[in-house]
């Protein structure tokens, strides 16, 4: 199976967010960003306490944030940008 594209990803979302953390496999959450924040608040059921994260803004560019490790728990993950953003993170054990 090809990997999917940045594109692939955020039409995915942005139509079933279900879709394609089945599309991705397991061990893969996606959490949709819809409002602009400087902090992301992820619930997961990874199981993961430093899962490898990327985060896409709405127009599907990769961009760099942070992560909040105080209160990063196994099921919860904070994300941190500089200003305000929208977009999709993809979480993976």
């Amino acid at each position: 199976m090809s990997e999917p594209t940045v594109q692939n990803i955020i039409d995915a979302v942005n139509h079933n967010a279900d879709l394609l953390e089945r599309h991705l496999g397991e061990g893969v959450y996606v959490h949709q960003q819809n409002e602009p924040s400087t902090v992301w608040k992820v619930t997961h059921s990874l199981g993961s306490l430093r899962p490898f994260i990327e985060t896409y803004d709405s127009s599907g560019n990769r961009i760099g944030h942070a992560v909040n490790r105080e209160n990063q728990t196994f099921a919860y993950a904070e994300i941190v940008f500089a200003i305000p953003m929208s977009g999709v993170a993809i979480l993976r054990f």
